[in-house]
């Protein structure tokens, strides 16, 4: 085994333990706002719909690295100093909160308006509708496209290394250019590779995770 692989290998699992993180955090952030945005298309006022609309179009429609680095660079113009790895929090969060909104408005949206109607009948009030009735149906439409979503925004987590997170793939151009001035090659190829294998490794069981769900939660 070459004398170079097993460094690496160890700096990697640094940046591997990052990019969890972070995704971890990330995913957390959107998951709250998201659901929370995506709850608020169920309202009857056009002023709050019309919010959840600009909201989701907004961050869906921009690129998560501009999304990522106007918030490293922006905040602390504003007097809000942030650590690289809270910048990249709070921009993957905010552009994964508005695919996730989107995901929950969409299930929301797919409940008939007769398991309203029944339920108002019945004498629930409007809450009690959306907790008791609407959500419980919506829930089994939303996970397999939310777990679809967990998958993006961790391969998203790895253009935290623009702005300076030692994550996995940032941990991954450190190690090539040390190897780099050592000897004449990098060991680009073989590090990489080794990338690739750690994100399929994490991203892949999730991917059947969300295919296992749509069959099984098929309505």
């Amino acid at each position: 085994m070459d004398n170079w692989l097993l460094p690496v290998l160890a700096y990697l699992a640094r940046g591997t333990v990052t990019t969890l993180w972070i995704s971890v955090l990330s995913l957390t952030f959107a998951t709250v706002t998201g659901l929370l945005v995506g709850s608020l298309s169920a309202s009857r006022s056009r002023i709050v719909t019309g919010f959840v609309r600009v909201y989701v179009e907004l961050f869906r429609g921009v690129p998560s690295l501009l999304i990522l680095l106007y918030v490293f660079f922006a905040l602390p113009h504003i007097g809000i100093e942030t650590s690289p790895t809270t910048a990249s929090m709070l921009g993957l969060g905010l552009w994964g909160s508005a695919n996730i909104a989107e995901v929950a408005r969409g299930a929301i949206g797919s409940i008939s308006w007769h398991q309203t109607i029944a339920a108002r009948a019945l004498g629930m009030g409007a809450t009690e509708t959306l907790v008791f009735v609407v959500f419980p149906q919506a829930l089994r439409r939303f996970l397999p496209p939310y777990v679809g979503q967990l998958t993006v925004l961790i391969q998203a987590s790895a253009l935290t290394s623009v702005v300076g997170v030692a994550d996995l793939l940032g941990s991954a151009k450190q190690m090539i250019e040390r190897l780099a001035y050592v000897d004449t090659s990098g060991h680009a190829i073989e590090i990489y590779a080794i990338v690739l294998g750690i994100f399929f490794l994490i991203c892949y069981p999730l991917t059947l995770l969300a295919a296992y769900l749509e069959k099984r939660l098929r309505v």
